[in-house]
């Protein structure tokens, strides 16, 4: 619940945050911790394990359920990697907060507990090679080297591989030790969590010429996506539907061969695959240890009145 403070009722009123998510906190909640800066976001741990965000500014109205499902596997038959415990401390240089937790993870079949902290977003100016878009992972910079060890937290998992601000094929981790198909001076190094992560519209809602598109047959031709400092971005209807999704394509001519494309910020057209269907949906799914911030979509929507 929260305590505002309503004018037209002269006094403060309790609201439930959840009454249009209730899904996000079943089960209940055994943790929560406020971080303020750089985002005002209350972090709750859920009594399954999961990790729940909201991101809260009741000034400028936004009030939105996120949940976080980490790299990584808590057991033998999969299931997801679990939270123990949260806390939000200060960072190192007091420039913003920083989110804590405790992982419970299980690694080359034994039962392990990790301490970690939730990274900053790639700052706008900042180089790509410094993208740290993965879990329990380290950073190599130094001398350019084919060989990256000191990786025995991570014994027996597959990685994914940030080398020289490009992508590289992912490696299992074999005495604490990787070794990959090129040298690089910088790499980040962690469990991809890229799977877990997508975005997916409700239901379009286009309008017809005989009222709402809810229900009824319809068929996109086309989607622009408009992207700000992304790579690795692959579209489509549904991630089950269409297999493997369509991939945005951000090389160009002017990219130099061996050197990893640029992140893309600008308006990019896809022609939708799959045919009518009565639903309508776009699905974003981010792959590899890049950043992917989707500012708007521009569907092309065809919708069959009779």
């Amino acid at each position: 619940f929260e305590q505002a403070f309503a004018f037209e009722n002269d006094g403060f009123r309790a609201g439930d945050l959840t009454e249009l998510a209730e899904h996000v906190g079943k089960g209940g909640f055994t943790e929560l911790a406020y971080q303020r800066e750089p985002d005002s976001i209350l972090w709750a741990v859920r009594a399954d394990g999961g990790l729940i965000g909201l991101t809260y500014r009741r000034e400028q109205d936004v009030v939105g359920w996120h949940q976080h499902v980490l790299g990584g596997k808590s057991d033998a038959a999969g299931a997801a990697s679990r939270i123990e415990s949260i806390a939000v401390i200060p960072s190192s240089n007091g420039s913003r907060d920083e989110l804590w937790l405790v992982v419970h993870r299980r690694i080359n079949g034994f039962v392990r507990r990790f301490i970690e902290y939730l990274d900053a977003p790639l700052e706008d100016d900042a180089d790509q090679a410094d993208s740290f878009y993965v879990d329990s992972g380290l950073i190599y910079d130094g001398p350019a080297t084919a060989t990256l060890s000191g990786l025995d937290h991570l014994e027996g998992e597959t990685v994914q591989i940030l080398a020289d601000g490009g992508s590289h094929p992912e490696r299992v981790v074999a005495d604490g030790a990787i070794t990959l198909d090129r040298s690089v001076s910088k790499a980040v190094v962690g469990l991809p969590y890229d799977h877990l992560s997508m975005l997916q519209t409700l239901d379009i809602e286009a309008g017809a010429a005989d009222g709402t598109a809810q229900g009824k047959t319809k068929r996109l031709t086309g989607c622009t996506i408009r992207l700000y400092r992304s790579l690795g971005v692959w579209a489509g209807p549904d991630e089950t539907a269409v297999d493997p999704l369509p991939e945005l394509v951000f090389r160009d001519p002017s990219t130099e061969m061996g050197m990893p494309p640029p992140l893309y910020s600008g308006d990019s057209f896809i022609p939708w695959p799959g045919g009518y269907d009565r639903v309508g949906r776009i699905t974003i799914v981010p792959r590899g240890p890049f950043p992917c911030t989707v500012v708007a979509l521009y569907p092309q929507l065809v919708t069959q009145d009779r």
